[in-house]
């Protein structure tokens, strides 16, 4: 991908800490794709130990060129939605 000249770059993330993790916990991390637009995906993740969430948050990728100007995702990257 980015041999062709396309790079996802963070532009938003954000983090909520519900409760504490221990060193040497086993935690679950699951992501999921919550939304792609033409240029950009968002992504959901939860942190679980045993089944209780310790931390959600959401992060946000933009497709860029190497100059870092916004470009449309490549079509392998998934079905596009519009923005509205």
């Amino acid at each position: 991908m980015e041999d062709a000249g396309h790079l996802l770059v963070i532009i938003d993330l954000d983090c909520k800490f519900k409760r504490p993790a221990y060193y040497d916990d086993l935690l679950t991390l699951r992501t999921t794709v919550e939304r792609v637009t033409h240029v950009k995906i968002v992504h959901k993740h939860e942190v679980f130990r045993d089944g209780l969430l310790l931390a959600e948050g959401h992060s946000t990728l933009a497709c860029v060129d190497r100059e870092g100007r916004p470009q449309a995702l490549p079509s392998a990257l998934g079905r596009v939605e519009s923005e509205g």
